[in-house]
């Protein structure tokens, strides 16, 4: 008889400790997919940064291009960047008064430099 009376007592605990478990893992998979969703933002701005890098220094060489063709007189192939990123360059003005501007690309960014002398 005491057998019986102590099973029916553990057949309540049983459910409250598996809707308290319920509980505890939902709150714990909550937090960690927050914590993915975090991380996942942060993984984008770094690579985002990153894209945005090679694209100043692409507009920074078309500049540079620019400068060089202007004091040396000469034409001068366009530069060709290794990681594939592209730059446009536009010169606008007369001697002595120059305007150059330059729009480097690195797959979606893109920066620009504009220099007067």
């Amino acid at each position: 008889m005491k057998e019986l009376q102590k099973n029916k007592q553990n057949t309540g605990q049983n459910g409250i400790a598996l809707l308290l478990t319920l509980i505890i893992l939902s709150a714990v998979t909550l937090i960690a997919v927050l914590i993915a969703d975090i991380v996942i933002v942060q993984l984008k701005l770094a690579k985002d940064i990153n894209d945005s890098q090679a694209a100043i220094y692409a507009a920074d060489s078309g500049i540079e291009w620019q400068l060089y063709q202007i004091k040396k007189g000469v034409l001068v192939a366009l530069p060709v960047m290794s990681n594939g990123a592209t730059v446009e360059t536009i010169v606008t003005g007369t001697a002595p008064s120059f305007t150059i501007k330059s729009l480097g690309s690195y797959q979606s960014v893109k920066r620009q430099f504009e220099v007067s002398f």
